[in-house]
Order: structure tokens, then sequence, then C-alpha cells
């Protein structure tokens, strides 16, 4: 992995890089993003380039020191491991960091710690790695990737350089995607989705889910207005099965409406999302802009009524009624 192999994050890479190439590296990093931003893809080349036989900013990947840390066999790059798969105790951070931190580095100049999922570290954890951040080895540095820096105690937050992932332009995830081999269409639909997020976006537009909750929503626009009452009664009984996804479901109908209403006032269909649905489109575009409004109305008031705690089922068998009567 290379610098340039990361989807965006240009400003942490750069930083990164002025780092190493200034010679004021810390002791220690947390590396925070959500979930889907590969914080890895940072912390890895990073880790690479620290060590690099050409001491290069960007890691070469063919001396023996980048081969290694490629990998995964470096000696002076360790992974802390966890057994318990939603904590990482005081015990291992004391046995994997803090009794062998002062050993010096094996075979380079500095030695480097990695913490998958720091937020799985426990108060006490916390307290034992604050230690080690407040008096380390001139050559030791921690780097701790995590979701949710709001974990970390404050003590420990002041002592380390925290880089926060950005949200990624659509055009640099819309780019990371095809090469993935993602169509154009799957692509632009997977970054309404996202975010900002590249990994969500890769997610999203290889999931067999998304594309059945997908399908889902095309068959209610083509059908709605033949559905008798049973028809909602048990649609909304499967969505309310899949209520974790329920917000997928909204925004997927308010995206075919708003290629509707794109398609109605520009008649540009290379804006289109739904492009493999541009029959049922076209049908619903041919609609007053006003009545198109409405259904996106309907459909945003489901979405208020279900994050207000009204039942899914019930908010969408309100919703389906009255787009029937629309």
């Amino acid at each position: 992995m290379k610098f340039q192999d990361v989807c965006g994050q240009e400003a942490l890479i750069n930083h990164m890089q002025s780092a190493i190439r200034l010679g004021k590296i810390s002791h220690a990093y947390i590396i925070s993003g959500e979930k889907g931003f590969d914080k890895l893809s940072l912390a890895e080349p990073f880790a690479q380039a620290m060590l690099c036989s050409n001491l290069n900013i960007e890691p070469c990947g063919e001396c023996i020191s980048c081969k290694k840390a490629i990998h995964h066999n470096h000696p002076d790059i360790i992974y802390i491991s966890h057994e318990k798969p939603n904590l990482i105790s005081a015990k291992e951070i004391r046995e994997q960091i803090v009794n062998t931190v002062d050993i010096i580095p094996y075979e380079s100049k500095r030695k480097i710690y990695i913490i998958e999922d720091g937020e799985l570290i426990n108060e006490q954890g916390q307290n034992i790695l604050l230690k080690t951040i407040e008096d380390p080895p001139s050559y030791a540095t921690i780097i701790i990737l995590t979701t949710n820096k709001d974990m970390f105690l404050p003590t420990v937050l002041s002592r380390c350089v925290c880089l926060d992932m950005q949200p990624v332009s659509n055009e640099t995830i819309k780019s990371y995607l095809m090469k993935k081999g993602i169509v154009d269409y799957q692509a632009d639909m997977a970054i309404d989705f996202a975010e900002g997020n590249p990994g969500k976006a890769l997610m999203i537009a290889d999931d067999v889910e998304f594309k059945e909750r997908r399908r889902l929503v095309i068959n209610m626009i083509r059908e709605y207005k033949k559905y008798d009452p049973n028809d909602i009664a048990k649609l909304a009984e499967r969505m309310e099965k899949d209520s974790e996804n329920i917000d997928s479901y909204i925004d997927l109908l308010l995206l075919f409406m708003r290629d509707a209403l794109i398609l109605n006032t520009t008649g540009d269909e290379s804006r289109v999302h739904f492009r493999e649905e541009m029959g049922s489109v076209r049908d619903m575009s041919r609609l007053p802009i006003s009545r198109i409004n409405d259904l996106v109305n309907i459909i945003c008031e489901a979405k208020n009524r279900i994050n207000t705690g009204v039942t899914i089922s019930f908010a969408i068998e309100i919703m389906l009624h009255k787009m029937k009567e629309i």
C-alpha cells in the first residue's frame, strides 16, 4: 500500500509526509473516521515510509523493509491484537505495548505500534497506555485507528496528534469505484448514499441486499397505483422486517423522485441515477411538477413519522395510501 493508493485524504497525507521530511514524527497519532474510511490504508504507508530504507516520504515498495511491511512480517511494525471482539483490555495494552516499548527496534531506527479499533480500549487500558504516550522512547510511534475518538479520555487525546479523515469528493470516489470495476450508473447511485465515504460507496455498489432494496422500491413505484389495502399492508410489513435499513428505502424513493423532477425540468437523461429504469422515470416525469413535489412531501412525511417513533409499517401504509390518492 502506498499513499498514492489512498482515495482522497490529501491533507492528512501531506501532514504525514511533511512529518517524515522534516523529521518531526510524533510519538502518538489518532486517525479517526467512520466505518468505511479505510484508516489502515493511511496508517500502513505512513509506517512503511517511516522505515523505508530509501528515506522517501512515499514508501518505495522495493527495499527489504518495505517488502517486509507489505507482507506484515516487519519486526518493528507491531499490530496490537485482542481476544474479545468488543474489547481491548488493559492486560493486552500492558503486554503488547508497555512491556515491549523499551526494547529497541530490531532492524530500523523506529518502532511502530498500530492499534485498530482503538475505541475498544477500556478506560483502564487507556490509563495504562497514557503512561507510555506521556514518556515514550524517542524511537516509538503509536498509531491508533478509531471510528469514534470521543471514546478516548481527554488526557489521551491531548497527547496525540489527531487526524480526522474528511469526506471525499464525488469525482474522486467515482474514479475510485470505476477502477474497481463498478459500472457508471451504479457508481453514481452509490455515491449519492455514501456521503463522501469511499468505503461505504464501494460496499453499497457491491451490496446484494442494497440491490434487493432498490428492486423493491422500483416495483413499489411501478405498482403502487394498483395496490389494494392488503397489498399495502404486506409491503409495509416486509419493510418493517428490514427496519434497520428503512432509511435506505426512503432515500431510494426520494432519489427516484429527484430523477423524475430533473427529467421533467431539464430533459437531461444523463443526470438520472435510475438509468436502467428510464421507462419508469419517464412515466413519473410526465406528471406535473406540483404532483411530483406532493409525492416527495408524502415520502418526507413518512420519514419524519418514523424518526419520531411511529411504527414503520403504519408510516409506510399511510405513505402508500396518500401516494395513491395523488
